[in-house]
C-alpha cells in the first residue's frame, strides 16, 4: 500500500485538509530560516577560513584568539568586551526581568489606576530606540537635568564626568549603561507577560484566596507555574544574545566604544559598518571567524540554559 493510500485510509478528508494548512503556516518560516539563516551563515562560515584572496587559513582565529589575549587589529580587548556584554545581560535577565514579572503580574490584578499604569509602560515601546538614545544622551550630558541633580545632591562626580557628561567619563560611562539598562528594562516584555497571565483562569486565584493564600502566594504558587512555559521562551530567546548584549552602546558613544563601553555587540557592528563604508575595513574573515566563535560558545550555554528552565518547574496546561 503506498503513502498516499495510507493517508487516506487513516485520515479523513477534513483531516487531511488541516494537515495541508499547517503545513502551509510552517513553510514560511522554514523559507526564512533556510534563505536568511543557513544560506547566509553557510556563505559567512565559509569566510572565516579564507584569507582575502580567497585561500584557506586558520589566520582569522588567530586574529580572534589575540583579540580575547591581548587586542585585537582595533585595539579593544574582547574579554573586556565580554565581560561588560554579560554583566549588560545579567542586569537585563537576572535582576530586570524578575522586576517585570512582579509590576505586570500587580498590574494584571486591576489595582487604581492600573490603566494609566499600562499605558505608561506601553509609551516606550512606541519610541524608536533612536529617539531614546538621544533623549538619554542628552539628561546625562554635562548640562543634563540627571548630571545636574546628581551634582546638586552632593554626588562626588569625577571631573570629566562634569566635564563632558556621565558617558564621556571613563569612571561613570559603563555604570551609567547599567543604569539606563535597568529603568528601561522594567517595560521589557510587559506586553507578553500581561497576554500570559490573564489567561490563567480567575477560578484558581479565588479558591486560593478562600484558603487564605495572599497576594504574593497566589503570584508565586499558581501564576508564575501557570506561565512558566512563556518565562521559558522569553528567558530562552534572551539567552541567544548572553554574549553580545551591547543596549545601543553604539548609539549612546557615537560609534566609537571608548571610555571603557565597548561590548562585543559593539564590536561585530563597529566591523559590519567599517566593512559596509571601507573605512579601515579588516576584510570579511575576522568578523566572520568572531562570528562562528561566538555562535559556538553559545549553543551549548542555550542548550543547557533551556534544559534548566524546563526543569525547573513542571508545565501547567490552563
Amino acid at each position: 500500500m503506498s503513502l498516499k493510500d495510507k493517508i487516506k485510509q487513516n485520515y479523513s478528508i477534513m483531516e487531511r485538509r488541516d494537515f495541508v494548512f499547517a503545513y502551509l503556516l510552517v513553510l514560511f518560516p522554514v523559507l526564512q530560516f533556510v534563505v536568511f539563516w543557513f544560506y547566509v551563515n553557510v556563505s559567512s562560515i565559509g569566510l572565516a577560513f579564507q584569507d582575502g584572496m580567497g585561500a584557506f587559513t586558520f589566520s582569522n582565529f588567530k586574529m580572534v584568539w589575540n583579540g580575547f589575549t591581548d587586542k585585537d587589529m582595533l585595539g579593544i580587548n574582547l574579554l573586556d568586551s565580554l565581560g561588560r556584554s554579560f554583566l549588560l545581560w545579567i542586569v537585563g535577565e537576572g535582576f530586570i526581568f524578575p522586576v517585570t514579572l512582579i509590576t505586570t503580574y500587580v498590574l494584571t490584578k486591576k489595582i487604581a489606576g492600573h490603566y494609566v499604569f499600562r499605558i505608561i509602560y506601553y509609551v516606550p515601546g512606541l519610541m524608536g530606540s533612536i529617539i531614546w538614545t538621544l533623549l538619554i544622551k542628552e539628561m546625562v550630558g554635562y548640562s543634563g537635568p540627571i548630571t545636574k541633580l546628581m551634582l546638586s545632591i552632593g554626588a562626588d562626580l569625577p571631573a570629566t564626568a562634569r566635564k563632558n557628561g556621565l558617558l564621556r567619563s571613563e569612571d561613570t560611562a559603563f555604570v551609567t549603561l547599567l543604569m539606563v539598562r535597568s529603568v528601561m528594562g522594567v517595560v521589557g516584555n510587559n506586553a507578553v507577560l500581561t497576554g500570559a497571565y490573564t489567561r490563567v483562569p480567575d477560578e484558581l486565584f479565588e479558591s486560593a484566596e478562600l484558603d487564605g493564600a495572599g497576594f504574593f502566594r497566589q503570584m508565586f504558587g499558581i501564576a508564575i507555574p501557570c506561565i512558566w512555559s512563556t518565562i521559558c521562551t522569553l528567558l530562552t530567546f534572551a539567552l541567544c544574545s548572553v554574549f553580545t548584549c551591547d543596549y545601543n552602546v553604539w548609539l549612546f558613544t557615537d560609534g566609537t566604544g571608548g571610555y571603557g563601553t565597548s561590548t562585543i555587540g559593539f564590536q561585530l557592528y563597529n566591523l559590519t559598518y567599517r566593512l559596509s563604508t571601507g573605512i579601515g575595513s579588516t576584510g570579511y574573515g575576522y568578523p566572520a571567524a568572531l562570528g562562528v566563535v561566538l555562535t559556538v560558545v553559545t549553543l551549548p550555554v542555550v542548550l543547557t540554559g533551556k534544559y534548566l528552565l524546563e526543569k525547573a518547574s513542571e508545565n501547567v496546561e490552563v
